[in-house]
């Protein structure tokens, strides 16, 4: 909780992060959900990928961001990241006086969602080497087939602005094919800027494959957040967003532009 007390602290901003425009996909879905509260998203492009790094190199990261935020100051901090929150969350929260939310795992919708009773998670190489998603799956319901499928290129891949190209097209499908042979018939997207790709991913796939976007159940979880602790911004008008990148405005601006438009936004750079 914030020093300050809750009639102070409820109109101070959500900080919401990532390690670069994956969380935009995030940022997106609480803006619809909770469209009076201000936001500040830190995007570290500057460090992308974190995926593939040492989980040292990953944390230490998070917690710039982190310490960043808290000089803003935030009520509370949403880690738009499966990296981060599945290395880094933990200490994120032992260090701030806020409260931190990882990003959900998806992992009860899309067991719910299954017929075959099989899914696959698509997610960086960090994440999956976690096994948290197939852990939770597991917990939830240990007859679940669960298929981990590491796409250690493709927020890279996404972070450069390839959302449509061939390059993106034949490194999604390379990773989807042996999803479809695991015989799932849903598809957690356990990487923030996977739902950029949606659209591709379901025309590869076929009409049949589920892509599951986990920020709706995250979403579910700040709200719980914000009621339980009396966060809830009072203000009647539309809340604010500022968004900062650590690099390339150009390429955030573009890419924040897919997602929000260009009005109801304020872009600035960072050094973290």
């Amino acid at each position: 909780m914030n020093r300050l007390g809750p009639a102070e602290a409820n109109t101070l901003p959500i900080g919401v992060f990532d390690s670069g425009v994956g969380g935009l996909t995030v940022l997106s879905v609480l803006r619809t959900m909770f469209p009076h509260e201000d936001f500040i998203y830190v995007g570290d492009s500057a460090n992308n990928p974190v995926g593939n790094r040492p989980k040292a190199e990953i944390s230490q990261i998070a917690m710039n961001i982190g310490h960043f935020l808290a000089t803003v100051p935030v009520k509370m901090a949403v880690v738009a990241c499966n990296t981060f929150s599945v290395v880094a969350l933990e200490e994120l929260q032992e260090t701030f006086d806020f409260p931190v939310i990882g990003v959900s795992k998806g992992v009860r919708t899309a067991i719910d969602m299954s017929q075959a009773r099989s899914i696959a998670i698509m997610a960086t190489k960090a994440t999956i080497e976690s096994h948290k998603h197939k852990e939770e799956a597991h917990e939830l319901d240990g007859s679940v087939a669960v298929w981990e499928q590491a796409c250690p290129d493709l927020a890279h891949l996404i972070e450069q602005g390839h959302l449509r190209d061939e390059v993106i097209h034949a490194s999604t499908n390379a990773y989807l094919t042996p999803i479809i042979a695991s015989g799932a018939d849903t598809v957690v997207l356990g990487c923030t800027h996977f739902p950029f790709l949606t659209e591709l991913m379901q025309g590869l796939a076929g009409p049949t494959m589920q892509f599951i976007d986990p920020s709706y159940e995250t979403a579910q979880e700040v709200k719980d957040v914000l009621t339980a602790q009396q966060l809830v911004n009072p203000q009647t008008q539309a809340g604010t967003l500022d968004i900062c990148f650590t690099k390339d405005l150009p390429l955030a601006k573009r890419m924040i532009s897919l997602l929000i438009p260009p009005e109801e936004f304020t872009l600035r750079h960072i050094s973290l």
